[in-house]
């Protein structure tokens, strides 16, 4: 964008210049010729050096102009700020409307120097206040997503022809199939630490009959799902979030929304769903293979048969315990690929960004899911389940 003085009739030279002049202790600094991105090659420094050299107050004169853009509006401005960053007060003056408006419109924005801000005088509280202020942010806009991913889901329940059962079934397995081995692993070594421990506890008082209730109620209500919640959260929510992270960083999801297609009926739907699928099915291998565990380190401790260990088992067995624990896998599944499929879309063009958010999807499922565990056994335990 350019403009040209109304009121030169003559034509001027077309190289920029200046000249100066002291008044006082003021140094005036009269512009003359295109003031352009063509000709602002060695004037520009020119004037710089000149203003810059000058420690009193400075006037620019712009009236004798003959054509000014935004290169040379901008270079103005820029030394305006400089000069005002010194204490040195500088004046851009032109009685041309057309250049007043083009020097107010390509003002640089300036940064708030962190020595002019005010210190606070609760830093600590305002600090608390912005966390507090960016979680209830990031929250809300969690729980927005939420709310589109549960329109979606009625929708294809609704229109199951628009369910891609391909996806679906891909991440059945990639969440669900394999990760059977490390969750029976894990949660067949954790059913043996703890029916070995109450076992060796329980013996002191000539108890050591009941580790396999302590083992039933740990595995069945708690240890169960939660392991295995954690680490569906550290392999799946991870996953989602690299997954789609990188789409958005290749443009691959800005491509499906200019074909009209919405990522959360593509991405996150057959994604979440997998995991409302497979994640009840893996706390059920779970509480098997934990129980196992038990009975082989009890065994080992007590001297007590597979047999009577089942006899034992099947006596005090709640039934409402194994409730407790399903019914607390499907809320799981939903944090875990909410979080993970929201912090992917999040993500931007950077690899560092992917990084940083498939590191945060992480922590932030794992602390959702204990966070909604000790909010459920608050609940049971107030009801009498």
């Amino acid at each position: 964008m350019s403009f040209s003085s109304p009121s030169q009739n003559e034509p001027s030279p077309k190289v920029a210049a200046f000249t100066t002049q002291l008044q006082g202790n003021t140094l005036a600094i009269t512009l003359t010729g295109e003031w352009v991105v063509s000709s602002l090659c060695g004037v520009e420094e020119a004037l710089n050096t000149k203003a810059l050299g000058h420690t009193g107050p400075l006037k620019v004169l712009l009236d004798n102009i003959t054509r000014l853009d935004t290169a040379g509006a901008l270079c103005l401005n820029i030394l305006a700020l400089v000069k005002k960053q010194q204490g040195q007060p500088l004046e851009l003056l032109t009685q041309h409307q057309n250049y007043q408006q083009l020097l107010v419109a390509s003002q640089p924005v300036e940064e708030e120097s962190k020595d002019s801000k005010s210190p606070s005088r609760f830093p600590a509280l305002e600090n608390l206040g912005k966390l507090v202020s960016s979680t209830l942010w990031v929250f809300g806009h969690q729980l927005a997503f939420f709310g589109h991913f549960c329109t979606t889901f009625v929708h294809l329940i609704a229109n199951p022809r628009r369910m891609r059962l391909t996806p679906l079934v891909f991440h059945m397995e990639q969440t669900g199939l394999r990760t059977v081995p490390i969750v029976a692993l894990l949660t067949f070594l954790i059913g043996m630490v703890v029916a070995y421990m109450g076992a060796e506890e329980l013996a002191r008082f000539g108890a050591q009959v009941f580790a396999v209730n302590l083992l039933e109620v740990t595995v069945m209500r708690e240890m169960g799902v939660l392991i295995t919640s954690i680490v569906v959260a550290g392999r799946s929510s991870s996953s989602f979030t690299a997954q789609i992270g990188a789409m958005v960083s290749n443009e691959e999801v800005a491509a499906l929304r200019s074909m009209g297609l919405d990522p959360m009926e593509l991405l996150v739907a057959p994604r979440v769903i997998a995991l409302l699928i497979t994640l009840p099915l893996l706390v059920f291998i779970a509480n098997i293979m934990a129980l196992a565990g038990g009975a082989l380190a009890i065994w080992y401790s007590m001297d007590l048969s597979f047999m009577a260990f089942v006899d034992r088992f099947h006596s005090i067995a709640q039934i409402k315990n194994f409730f407790v624990g399903m019914v607390k896998s499907p809320f799981f599944a939903i944090i875990i690929g909410i979080v993970g499929c929201y912090q992917g879309l999040n993500a931007s063009r950077s690899a560092e960004s992917v990084g940083f958010l498939t590191t945060k999807s992480v922590v932030e499922s794992i602390f959702l899911v204990i966070v909604l565990d000790a909010m459920f056994a608050i609940f049971f335990t107030t009801i009498g389940i």
